[in-house]
């Protein structure tokens, strides 16, 4: 039992050195120096296409090799997730308004999101496809199950969860990584209570969806 516990943690490092950890380096090299390197849009996305989808396949190989699959961490579909998905969008919304009233400094645009305002290109819509899966299925369904199973604490796992996240977010600046930390808090939140991953990733799509579409260049 103790062998399979440490293996557990092994992978779930492996998984989050292998996947995430060149995103946090990435986006806190953007924060603290504000120099966003040069690329073609289409190299960027086919790059991480590829790099997400490699992860997602390390996730997937290692729950086999553990005995369990996908279903384990939540992610099944049931007819009642879009709904869901509407719930959460309606909370986000207000969380966004009370923010808005709070400070208008919310609503500030982010930054380094160049990458974003190219033309919509296959290699475009392929990455937006994937992109929720990737950081749903990882970052939270499959972090804050293994942080259950070694600490007991919902708590520090849905914290753990949205301060990773949010880490790879500071490229855009401190006040929108606050804001989509906020927005990954209650993803967690619902995550742990539900256990049901796909209203979340239908929700993320959705977000990622709306920004290629505002951003993107027809």
């Amino acid at each position: 039992m103790k062998a399979d516990a440490n293996i557990r943690l092994f992978s779930l490092f492996l998984i989050l050195f292998f996947s995430i950890s060149p995103l946090v380096i990435n986006s806190l090299t953007l924060f603290v120096t504000g120099n966003s390197a040069e690329y073609s849009a289409d190299s960027h996305f086919i790059f991480s296409i590829i790099w997400e989808v490699l992860s997602l396949g390390i996730l997937y190989f290692v729950l086999k090799k553990q005995g369990r699959n996908l279903q384990e961490i939540g992610f099944e579909f049931r007819k009642t997730d879009i709904w869901h998905a509407i719930v959460l969008y309606i909370a986000i919304y207000f969380v966004y308004i009370i923010a808005i009233a709070i400070s208008p400094n919310f609503s500030q645009a982010p930054r380094n999101v160049d990458f974003l305002k190219t033309n919509i290109s296959i290699f475009y819509v392929v990455f937006i496809l994937i992109n929720p899966f990737f950081e749903e299925l990882i970052v939270r369904a499959y972090t804050i199950t293994e942080l259950k199973f070694f600490i007991k604490k919902e708590e520090f796992s849905v914290i753990a969860s949205t301060l990773i996240q949010t880490s790879y977010h500071l490229y855009q600046g401190l006040i929108p990584a606050l804001y989509v930390g906020i927005m990954f808090f209650i993803f967690s939140i619902y995550f742990v209570k539900s256990k049901r991953i796909l209203p979340v990733i239908i929700i993320h799509l959705f977000f990622d969806l709306l920004a290629m579409f505002n951003l993107g260049k027809k």
